[in-house]
Parts: C-alpha cells; structure tokens; sequence
C-alpha cells in the first residue's frame, strides 16, 4: 500500500509552510519526500514515481487526511484528474456549478489519477508536464 502525505505547518491558516509530498510504501516501511518547494511539481514527481516504478505501481494508492487538510486549509490549488480516451491522456476537472456533481461527475474523480493544478487554471495534460519539467510533455 502506498500512502501519500503532504507535510505543511497545520494550523497556520496565514501561511501554511508547504514542506514537501510524502509517499510511504508497504505499510510506511519505506518513505520517499519529493520536496521541490512546489506543490504541483512534487505531487506529480511523486504520481510518475509510484505509475513508473515496478516495486511500487502495484500498490493500491490512498492519501492521508493530510492531503484533505492541505486544500482545505487554503492551499490555492484544484484538482485535474488524468484520464485516458482512445488512449490518449487528457485531464478532466471537476465543474462545481453543477450542485450535483459529486453523483453527476462520479466517473471524473472516481475513474482519474488525481493531479494539482494552480487554483482557477486548468492546464492540458501536456501542459501539466511541461510545467512540472517532464520532457515527454513537450512531445
């Protein structure tokens, strides 16, 4: 099982000190930090490092509260979540508008990887890979 963390200062609602992603692999046994400084950036490292990874990518993937707690704390950012049609990757988000989206657009976050995204942006997956400094987004 791998369980992903964000480590950031909880409580302090005037600046939350992001400190890094975490992932804890069987049973928190073995932990990787992607800590760049950027949120975005390390959240994806860290799902490209558990997707590409042998040991890792047969692993079921939970997040901790932490993750929860982060956003909801005020961390300017939104979800995308990968998807994949005719086998192309694309990412979907969320459209709050819609008051019943969590039945209405179940198969967006229920099917996805999900990613972060800077708050009220909403790149393209190439995008989102040529801002976290993947070469193959440039492809």
């Amino acid at each position: 099982m791998a369980v992903i963390d964000v480590l950031y200062d909880e409580g302090n609602k005037k600046d939350l000190q992001y400190k890094c992603v975490q992932a804890s692999f069987t049973s928190r046994k073995t932990k990787k930090n992607f800590a760049s400084g950027d949120f975005v950036k390390d959240w994806y490292d860290c799902m490209k490092f558990i997707i590409t990874n042998e040991k890792t990518n047969k692993e079921p993937i939970y997040h901790s509260s932490s993750v929860e707690h982060f956003i909801m704390d005020g961390a300017p950012y939104d979800s995308a979540y990968l998807q994949q049609i005719n086998g192309k990757p694309f990412l979907k988000y969320i459209n709050y508008k819609d008051k019943a989206y969590l039945f209405s657009q179940l198969d967006v976050y229920m099917t996805g990887i999900e990613f972060f995204v800077k708050k009220g942006t909403r790149p393209t997956w190439r995008k989102l890979r040529t801002l976290c400094f993947d070469p193959q987004g440039e492809k």
